[in-house]
């Protein structure tokens, strides 16, 4: 008697249950631990962050991150919540990883930074938007 099993079904992610709304982005940084990798934050919120690296990370593992915003870069630790293959990348025979990443004791100034950074996005993308008929 065979059995066969339902193909799992891509996890979705309840965005009801996270702490802070997320905003799109493309911002150039780092990743750092035993090495430092180069990575592009794809979406940001005040608790955490979606990065596109060439690397998987390790569920759990603590690490630097810097985010490149202009002459003073922000800095803060960072622990891997998820990471998994960017399933578009495959076909171009270098994969890329999407990390989700939360925030460790973000610091008072860096949280104001952030804030102010999402506050203007915000801004922007809503000025890019056509009018509505």
């Amino acid at each position: 008697m065979t059995t066969e099993w339902p193909a799992p079904s891509p996890r979705k992610v309840d965005k009801s249950r996270r702490r802070a709304p997320r905003k799109p982005t493309d911002i150039s940084g780092s990743l750092s631990g035993r090495t430092r990798r180069p990575i592009t934050v794809v979406d940001l919120s005040l608790t955490g962050c979606l990065v596109r690296g060439d690397a998987a990370l390790d569920r759990g593992a603590i690490l630097d991150l810097r985010l490149d915003l202009g002459a003073r870069p922000l800095e803060v630790k960072v622990r891997v919540a998820d990471s998994s293959v960017e399933g578009e990348s495959l076909a171009t025979g270098r994969p890329h990883y999407l990390t989700g990443l939360q925030f460790l004791g973000l610091p008072a100034g860096a949280a104001a930074r952030l804030s102010r950074l999402l506050a203007t996005e915000r801004r922007r993308r809503v000025g890019a938007l056509p009018p509505s008929s």
